[in-house]
């Protein structure tokens, strides 16, 4: 038996094939009815509806079938015939045809290019009525919308949408120009390899029947293979959709502001990736779950681990644009220092400019409030001894130290940080602390330096809180001072020092010349000086 293929079938086709068990006869069929009856026994054990969404484990021949099934619903009378079979086609990349024609591509055209397509946001038939059947019925099942196409087509669709790319790629709008480029750049090579295969099924004369060369319709594509590699980085979107299991990236992300993002990377050189505050950086099409993780919060993926992915890529000496907000901005600066980032100001203006790049109408700012709360939180979060913080006012420095603080960090109900709130750190005597609300009286937890919080710096503090030595030090990339002749301990004696849980993490993220510098001088100081 091949390999078992795991998908959500929905209850309307599981259904359907148990009430015609008796018409299944081929072994795709009797596959698809051998896993409906398998999901309807789990549903009745559990003693759960038969529409229950149950996962199926289907071959390769079942898939098929199921999707035969759900293409003949999608002009069905019965409307929830129409929704089952639009969500199991979602699953139609998952198969494989035996006949190579009928195999399916993922493709996505911008505002830029659908107009050539379509009429008032629809997709008109009869502007294509001398193409064949297959093309006409796959533009057809395409999703045309206002911001853009997307769906699956066979083969023939694709050539001849490359055909068409090749004509537009000439287009004096730049952006419509761009968008047709980045089309051929991206599917040529998939439509000859599925060409070549469906030349071998057909038993074709290589020679005689070679797909169409897309590739030299590119202009100077040879002298842009030469060059350094492009990428185009997308910052990942707060408003997710809820769907459950693991769905497409560029499906997951349901924001306007993503989905700004994306259609300006559409019409911009090079391939599109999402830098994601969980899972680092992933192509559009790798499957995510749902997830509310913020960058630099608890749980959030490491620079070390974005680094390693930036590797096994190959794309360390990548050209990269950065599409996203300022934090997102420095991650990747700090991997790919020379990165790009055209997007200036706040969400609203970063909004216009997306749309003066891909050419439409500005979308609405529908993560606004989700954005203030972005930033009304630290840069970065730790959870540690109050005392771990350093700079602490005591009893012969009383000024305040200020921080972002995110409530108590002890015991399983605060293993994550509560509500941020800029706060001062206040030495009452005795060893004890009071956090206060910033600029009021307001207390917000009394402790001692062992107590354990959450907590973050804030990215301007107080000049004055710096201690000494900080100031000394300040400007990293200039000698430094001479210090005063002590008395040096033996060489070869070591001494132990606590550090941070994540010190590693911190160390890793601080790997920069300019730091490794500043820490050498700090390490000297202390050695000569004890201080």
């Amino acid at each position: 038996m091949s390999d078992l293929k795991t998908i959500n079938v929905p209850g309307q086709i599981r259904r359907y094939v148990l009430k015609h068990a008796d018409e299944m006869g081929t072994r795709g069929e009797l596959d698809l009815l051998d896993a409906c009856r398998v999901g309807a026994k789990e549903l009745e054990s559990m003693e759960m509806n038969s529409l229950n969404t149950i996962a199926l484990h289907l071959t390769n021949d079942a898939v098929g079938e199921a999707l035969e099934i759900a293409r003949g619903w999608l002009h069905d009378d019965n409307g929830n015939n129409v929704m089952a079979g639009k969500s199991m086609l979602k699953f139609e990349l998952e198969y494989e045809p035996e006949d190579p024609r009928e195999k399916r591509h993922a493709i996505k055209m911008p505002k830029s290019l659908t107009g050539f397509f379509t009429g008032q946001y629809a997709y008109e038939p009869k502007r294509h009525k001398g193409e064949s059947e297959t093309i006409r019925e796959d533009m057809a099942r395409m999703s045309w919308t206002s911001t853009g196409a997307s769906g699956r087509v066979r083969a023939e669709t694709l050539g001849w949408l490359l055909g068409e790319m090749a004509r537009y790629q000439e287009n004096p709008h730049p952006a419509t120009a761009r968008a047709a480029k980045k089309f051929i750049t991206n599917f040529t090579e998939p439509y000859e390899q599925t060409q070549r295969l469906i030349n071998g099924f057909l038993g074709a004369d290589e020679e005689e029947d070679q797909a169409p060369d897309f590739t030299e319709a590119i202009h100077g594509l040879g002298e842009v293979e030469a060059q350094t590699k492009r990428l185009v980085v997308i910052a990942c979107g707060g408003k997710k959709s809820d769907a459950p299991g693991r769905i497409r990236a560029e499906e997951r992300y349901t924001g306007n502001y993503f989905r700004a993002c994306l259609m300006a990377a559409e019409v911009m050189d090079g391939p599109t990736m999402v830098i994601s505050a969980k899972h680092g950086l992933i192509p559009l099409h790798e499957e995510i779950e749902n997830y509310d993780v913020k960058m630099g919060d608890k749980g959030s993926v490491r620079l070390g681990t974005v680094r390693q992915q930036v590797e096994e890529l190959g794309l360390q000496d990548a050209k990269v644009t950065v599409l996203g907000g300022e934090r997102y901005v420095k991650a990747a600066r700090q991997i790919w220092p020379d990165a790009e980032a055209p997007l200036k100001g706040g969400i609203g203006q970063q909004l216009k400019q997306l749309a003066g790049i891909y050419n439409g109408e500005a979308l609405d700012d529908d993560e606004r409030q989700d954005q203030e709360a972005e930033e009304a939180r630290p840069e970065r979060i730790y959870q540690t001894k109050l005392q771990e913080i350093g700079y602490l006012p005591h009893r012969n420095q009383p000024k305040p130290r200020v921080i972002w603080f995110g409530g108590k960090a002890a015991g399983k109900a605060n293993t994550e940080p509560g509500q941020w709130e800029k706060a001062e750190v206040i030495y009452t005597g005795e060893g004890k602390y009071a956090i206060n609300r910033l600029g009021t009286s307001d207390e917000l937890i009394t402790c001692t330096g062992r107590s354990l919080i959450h907590w973050g710096p804030l990215e301007n503090p107080d000049p004055e809180q710096k201690p000494e030595f900080v100031k000394q030090f300040e400007n990293w990339d200039k000698p430094a001072p001479a210090l005063a002749e002590v008395e040096v301990e033996p060489a070869g004696k070591s001494r132990l020092y606590e550090v941070p849980e994540n010190w590693i993490e911190l160390a890793e993220e601080g790997n920069t010349e300019a730091a490794r510098r500043y820490w050498a001088r700090r390490c000297e100081e202390f050695r000569l000086t004890g201080k």
